[in-house]
């Protein structure tokens, strides 16, 4: 039975019963096999850009005897999965940036029978951006501790409403009000930084927006 780390056992969390699952950027395949060897998913696709990782996917899903259930594949992104072979899109352990990008490249993403679980490592507010300005709803985010690290995980789906334009939920995320202190106190420690760089860089205007953004996040976590 295959052992998930607390970031990947957060993301397996929050994938719904029952739903296909494709893992893009599989690495080693152990999330589409916990989410098969668990009953969680009947079956899925294992995805990854590079042969290294997939050969690795590759004696994961033949060790667990899931080789009917699991197909691996070699491909950019949502590129090897057509529309309907998943339920469920899992896009963990990259930037935000990047799974942004993957989103933006397939057409038949924007579908609200679908959910995404994205797991961004960085850059999430670039991430959260996308989704809002493109028709998604972010539905839930959750904080997982790695080591030092702070790292959302969110679900989203299609729902072609109207952009969320305030920056500051970019930034703060969706999480309940108690769970998302440590990561507000993060993210207004990691703008004051960016505008001391913009300030120095002569961008007063920027430097200011971000500081307002940090105080809006402080001023939540003291209620």
């Amino acid at each position: 039975m295959i052992r998930l780390d607390e970031r990947l056992a957060t993301v397996a969390s929050m994938v719904r019963r029952g739903s296909r699952v494709a893992d893009i950027g599989t690495d080693h395949a152990y999330l589409p096999t916990y989410l098969v060897e668990s009953g969680i998913c009947p079956g899925g696709i294992a995805a990854d850009i590079r042969q290294g990782p997939l050969d690795a996917a590759c004696r994961t899903v033949t060790e667990a005897g899931l080789t009917d259930a699991i197909a691996v594949r070699l491909g950019d992104g949502l590129a090897p999965i057509e529309f309907g072979e998943a339920d469920d899109i899992v896009i963990a352990g990259m930037g935000g940036e990047t799974i942004a990008e993957i989103l933006s490249a397939a057409v038949w993403v924007r579908d609200s029978r679908l959910q995404f679980v994205l797991q961004p490592m960085t850059r999430a507010e670039e991430l959260r951006r996308w989704l809002l300005t493109n028709g998604f709803t972010i539905t839930a985010e959750r904080l997982v501790r790695d080591g030092h690290h702070l790292y959302p995980v969110m679900t989203a789906a299609f729902t072609d409403a109207p952009p969320e334009v305030d920056e500051y939920y970019f930034y703060a995320g969706f999480f309940t009000a108690q769970e998302g202190k440590p990561y507000r106190d993060m993210m207004a420690e990691h703008l004051r930084r960016r505008a001391a760089g913009l300030r120095h860089g002569g961008d007063e205007v920027g430097a200011a927006t971000l500081e307002g953004i940090a105080e809006r996040l402080c001023k939540e976590n003291l209620k």
